[in-house]
């Protein structure tokens, strides 16, 4: 996983989507979040909105079966939501941005400035850390990480992922990085420097098993 591939032109499409977005606001996504997590998310992000009342929140679940019940929560709960399958502006008063699309996980992450990464604030294990560590962003995430146990380790080491437990600490490490830029920059390098230290696994690997072939 740490030999994970970005595209070249992956860069340029964010900040060309981030410009659509708003350049000037607060922007965090919690991606690949489960049932019973949107919840904790859009708790979270009302605090957040206490803080920083023009951020916006990229919401991607993890199951497209789900799209439509988590785009029914975020309209319940009062919040401007806009869907990213429908190409509608979001403007200034755009709340929510439901990544409510197939294979654009990546892109999605390019665009924000702070990364939650779910799975994580309920018992499924979470998901993989690396690909907004890779993006050089400040990378969050809640207690349950079975599922990536050894990377984790290897990000707290590094202090390069931040931990939290609920609903309330996501809004108070979320919101102090989305006011400060400095912040930011140290914890997204830390991250992106240990994906490109462990960098080469799959090379290496290649090498030893042609080494006991021959």
């Amino acid at each position: 996983k740490f030999d994970i591939n970005l595209p070249a032109s992956l860069r340029e499409r964010a900040e060309v989507l981030r410009r659509e977005l708003g350049a000037d606001r607060p922007v965090w996504i919690a991606a690949s979040t489960h049932e019973g997590e949107d919840e904790q998310v859009l708790r979270a992000f009302e605090l957040i909105r206490q803080r920083q009342p023009q951020s916006l929140l990229i919401l991607v679940p993890r199951h497209p079966e789900r799209f439509e019940r988590v785009a029914a929560l975020c309209q319940k709960q009062g919040l401007v939501t806009v869907r990213r399958s429908r190409n509608d502006a979001c403007g200034i008063d755009c709340q929510v941005y439901l990544g409510d699309t197939l294979g654009e996980l990546t892109l999605l992450y390019g665009v924000a400035d702070v990364a939650f990464v779910g799975g994580s604030l309920v018992a499924t294990g979470g998901h993989n850390l690396l690909e907004p560590a890779a993006l050089g962003l400040p990378v969050v995430t809640g207690p349950h990480v079975f599922n990536f146990e050894e990377i984790h380790r290897l990000m707290v080491e590094a202090q390069a992922v931040i931990d939290v437990a609920d609903a309330d600490s996501l809004a108070n490490e979320v919101s102090t990085l989305l006011d400060d830029s400095a912040l930011r920059s140290q914890w997204g390098e830390r991250a992106q420097s240990l994906v490109e230290k462990n960098r080469g696994a799959l090379a290496r690997l290649q090498t030893i098993i042609a080494r006991a072939l021959q």
